[in-house]
């Protein structure tokens, strides 16, 4: 993604969770606060986009999208309540644990260091110029009193760089999440974004972050998948079955303590919810130490 653009993947998970949301078996599944936060990022969101914040409050608009989309790429809807879901669930059972701080790389329209911002936790958010500064303005529009996370602004082109997170506390308890972030990246970046986290914390981090093993993917649907993100002026960079993403973190000294796959995530969310969507193949979530 170009640093001076606004994540049209971002912009369309945010508009995929608002339309789900809009249903009582996923709605149930986040707190209030979490769903008008979603509602004002819609509405937020550049035109023609923040047309869905209208639409899809209409059933058989709903059920139109929701066809289409399971049409072209089987299971992506649910696989945005999983990783919204998981994700959260995660971080509450670490809140437990005396972490003190939470750093989102990629945060793009996330609620996550808002939202723990809210709970005393020091937050923090990486994404790139203009999306920082889209947050930024829209935590300024709909959210002035309360406390904000710090949005730092990066642009991560090639393995020459580095996080900006020279400011940020390196003696305190650390969750780091990356949803979606290191596939926009080649495994070089990717490997040294690893060992520079590794080396600046006191203590290691722990690191939850997704990962799509596009291998598992039917070939129809890859295409789908790689067309889709291109076609929105981004491009998937990181190509590594589940394999080879976890050697590569543990390259860098991350031990996996928890993997979720698709299965098990679309098995307990079916019984949740009553929903008959199935999961995206190859969707994987981790947590590290």
């Amino acid at each position: 993604m170009k640093a001076d653009q606004i994540s049209k993947t971002a912009a369309f998970i945010a508009v995929k969770f608002y339309g789900l949301t809009r249903k009582a078996h996923f709605r149930s599944l986040f707190d209030d606060s979490v769903i008008t936060f979603y509602e004002r990022v819609v509405q937020s969101l550049p035109r023609p986009i923040n047309y869905y914040q209208y639409w899809l409050n209409f059933d058989w608009v709903r059920r139109l999208y929701m066809w289409s989309e399971e049409l072209l790429l089987p299971g992506d809807l649910l696989h945005i309540i999983a990783r919204k879901y998981y994700i959260r669930q995660l971080i509450d059972e670490l809140n437990n644990d005396e972490y003190q701080q939470i750093i989102v790389l990629g945060a793009g329209f996330d609620d996550l260091a808002f939202t723990y911002s809210q709970k005393g936790l020091s937050c923090f958010e990486i994404d790139v110029p203009r999306m920082a500064r889209h947050k930024q303005e829209f935590l300024n529009q709909y959210y002035a009193d309360f406390k904000h996370p710090e949005i730092i602004s990066s642009y991560l082109k090639n393995s020459s760089h580095a996080l900006p997170i020279d400011n940020i506390d390196p003696n305190k308890k650390t969750i780091i999440v990356a949803e979606g972030f290191f596939d926009y990246l080649h495994t070089d970046l990717v490997q040294g974004i690893l060992d520079q986290i590794q080396h600046y914390f006191r203590s290691t981090p722990t690191l939850i972050t997704t990962h799509f093993d596009l291998d598992e993917l039917p070939l129809h649907h890859r295409w789908s998948f790689k067309t889709g993100v291109k076609t929105v002026g981004e491009e998937l960079k990181l190509f590594q079955n589940i394999t080879e993403f976890q050697n590569l973190l543990r390259a860098s000294e991350f031990v996996i303590k928890e993997l979720y796959n698709y299965r098990s995530m679309a098995t307990e969310l079916q019984q949740l919810t009553g929903t008959t969507l199935p999961m995206l193949k190859g969707f994987y979530l981790l947590k590290t130490n």
